[in-house]
């Protein structure tokens, strides 16, 4: 958690958010496909998992933007641990949607972990895209 917060802290706050909406759009358009293959494929409930994931994923990149904005604002004496508190619940949460989905359907439930991996996977690709770009332009300046 650490490393990865370090390396946010190279990038620019623009670059931040271009790089949340590029991984939103990615998994949209994973999603479709997902759904679109999964319809031909005649498990639907596996597609529909995937989309599900992949909306698990966005909604949790969102808040985690938004409790860190609060932590930093409110000057919490400690705020690794209050960051650390919330993703614990947010992450416990969302098991107990993978599991709950589960139970309802197995092909859900499968779909919807697949989509929580992959949307994360989009995620450090686009991160390490960015940081690639980076370091290959301070490399010519």
């Amino acid at each position: 958690m650490d490393r990865l917060a370090a390396l946010f802290e190279q990038l620019p706050l623009p670059e931040v958010g271009r790089i949340v909406r590029r991984t939103a759009i990615s998994a949209i358009i994973v999603g479709v496909i997902a759904l679109a293959v999964s319809i031909g494929l005649s498990h639907p409930f596996a597609g529909l998992g995937a989309c599900i994931g992949l909306g698990l994923g966005l909604a949790n990149i969102r808040l985690i933007t938004g409790s860190v904005a609060r932590v930093s604002a409110s000057g919490t004496e400690h705020p690794r641990r209050a960051l650390a508190v919330k993703t614990l619940y947010r992450l416990g949460l969302t098991t107990l949607v993978v599991i709950g989905l589960l139970f309802a359907s197995v092909q859900l439930g499968f779909g919807t972990a697949g989509g929580i991996a992959v949307f994360y996977l989009l995620l450090i690709v686009n991160l390490v895209r960015v940081l690639l770009q980076q370091g290959t332009a301070g490399v010519s300046a």
